[in-house]
């Protein structure tokens, strides 16, 4: 049995029997950054807890809490699976540090990671991730525009950004969807700030007019669904 968690924007904790994944944790505002959030999960370190594993998508500050990462990983002994770049920026144990690069896979307590490319350019190497346990396949974009290789994609449940501006805004994510045809899609990055601001309704809705079979989560921050 697995649970997939939304904590808030990108932000998901995956429960899987073999281990518990944190997905571009974001719970802190770095003071440098002039920026208000709209719609985030004050509550959301509760869920926190026992983590084995946390991806890191690419290195801006709603997708890398650096301070939240280190206190994880400082508690709960847990390994950071990310490109070399952003680890390099991390005061953990070399042995809590798992370099990954794009068309590389990693298997780690349990379950299988690989990263692929996305398109995000203000990012110096964004990344998107496949999970995998036993036949359950759970994919998260990140940041990122619609790219002719998400063709090729195939996933049971896909996290996929609808806010546009800096990824993929409603109309983008359903191609994507259509092109994939998961079980289960959870939109994400939306609404989180004034930029992104989007509908999951309207996403929803444009599904299920749609030909795919595709179930879509609407989830509030907090909110889980049972794989």
């Amino acid at each position: 049995m697995a649970f997939l968690r939304y904590i808030h924007h990108s932000f998901f904790l995956l429960s899987l029997p073999a281990c518990n994944v944190l997905i571009d944790p974001f719970l802190n505002i770095p003071k440098e950054v002039n920026v208000k959030p709209k719609l985030m999960n004050s509550s959301g370190k509760k869920y926190l807890k026992n983590i084995d594993i946390i991806l890191i998508s690419h290195e801006h500050f709603d997708h890398f809490d650096k301070k939240l990462i280190e206190e994880i990983v400082a508690r709960d002994n847990a390994c950071v699976v990310a490109h070399d770049h952003i680890l390099s920026q991390l005061n953990i144990k070399r042995s809590n540090k798992y370099a990954i690069a794009i068309n590389k896979r990693a298997c780690l307590r349990g379950i299988s990671v690989e990263a692929f490319p996305v398109h995000h350019p203000t990012s110096f190497y964004p990344l998107g991730f496949k999970i995998k346990y036993n036949n359950t396949s759970f994919v998260h974009l990140g940041d990122t525009f619609l790219m002719d290789s998400f063709n090729k994609l195939k996933a049971d449940v896909l996290m996929v950004p609808i806010g546009g501006a800096t990824t993929m805004d409603v109309t983008d994510a359903v191609k994507v969807v259509k092109s994939i045809s998961p079980k289960v899609v959870v939109p994400m990055h939306y609404n989180t700030f004034d930029m992104i601001k989007a509908s999951p309704l309207e996403f929803r809705e444009k599904i299920e007019d749609s030909i795919v079979a595709t179930k879509v989560a609407v989830l509030k921050p907090g909110a889980r669904i049972k794989i």
